[in-house]
């Protein structure tokens, strides 16, 4: 069985067709057909079944695609790791981050990133912390960046920073406010909140209830940009964390304030990683480079890290 065999099953699989991925291989379809009976043969089993004009996959099939695809990309990573030992300071890596860390934060690491090694390509792909998480253990992302904590046997975790939760609202509705409020006058507000499902909706929502405040949602939407801006012309209030604010309030486009008896609310951001990554000098690069940012203790780093 060879690896040829193997990258034409998943693209049948991802394609949906033996004419597609004879097409994306630049093979004869007999000799797509042939290389699937092949695996068949080696596996003494049906892998795919046709249902109407595309195949999909038998019990068999879902096994044996998992595997292929993390062979494959072990495959493409030992490449590229042999390709950076003879080009050092060359290569491409992958991140998977959440939408606030990738608008909000990452910016200012990746502008440091890539000045210090200008030949190293970084592809972002923004995706929730669960598709992010799953993407590092595959492989297909070297780091992910996410706003909550995360135990899992395979990963190490780098907390990075903390992202406290503010309560904004605009200049002309802040005039008619102290600065600190009172949870009562909290529960009395209407607010713009996150869509449901989400972690950081669900976490607010939980502390403030915690403290006898069911918030009143007037509006919901699921981008912080469009937040902000009902928020700053008068809409209501909003819990959001200071990373996605911190500028708007700067420039007094929107107003903190303190509630009294309300401890406070804060997210860590953290790095996620395999726990025995391709130790490339792109990956020791990029990981310094974020423990330099954030100044992130020693004992907290990958114990390999410091290996030369």
């Amino acid at each position: 069985m060879l690896l040829a065999h193997l990258k034409t099953f998943t693209r049948i699989v991802e394609s949906g067709s033996l004419t597609r991925a004879a097409e994306q291989l630049n093979l004869t379809q007999p000799a797509v057909t042939k290389q699937l009976a092949q695996l068949e043969e080696e596996f003494h089993s049906q892998l795919l079944v046709r249902q109407g004009r595309k195949f999909h996959m038998t019990g068999t099939g879902e096994v044996l695609y998992h595997y292929a695809k993390r062979v494959l990309l072990a495959v493409d990573q030992t490449y590229e790791a042999i390709a950076e030992m003879e080009r050092p300071g060359q290569g491409e890596l992958h991140i998977a981050a959440v939408a606030t860390v990738a608008v909000f934060s990452l910016p200012q690491v990746l502008s440091v990133f890539t000045k210090n090694f200008p030949h190293l390509r970084v592809r972002v792909k923004i995706g929730e912390i669960q598709d992010n998480l799953d993407g590092v253990v595959k492989g297909e992302h070297a780091v992910g960046l996410v706003t909550v904590p995360i135990i899992h046997g395979q990963i190490d975790s780098i907390p990075l920073f903390s992202d406290p939760v503010r309560l904004v609202v605009s200049p002309q509705r802040a005039r008619d406010l102290p600065s600190i409020i009172t949870l009562q006058d909290v529960a009395e507000m209407e607010f713009i909140s996150y869509q449901t499902p989400s972690r950081f909706r669900s976490y607010v929502d939980g502390v403030l209830e915690q403290h006898g405040v069911i918030p009143q949602i007037l509006m919901e939407f699921n981008s912080h940009d469009v937040i902000k801006s009902m928020v700053k012309v008068g809409l209501g209030a909003a819990m959001v964390p200071d990373s996605v604010v911190r500028e708007d309030i700067k420039r007094g486009e929107l107003v903190a304030l303190g509630v009294e008896n309300l401890p406070s609310i804060a997210r860590t951001t953290s790095l996620i990683l395999l726990k025995d990554p391709p130790r490339t000098a792109a990956l020791k690069a990029l990981l310094a480079t974020f423990i330099t940012h954030y100044e992130v203790p020693s004992h907290l780093w990958p114990s390999w890290l410091g290996d030369s």
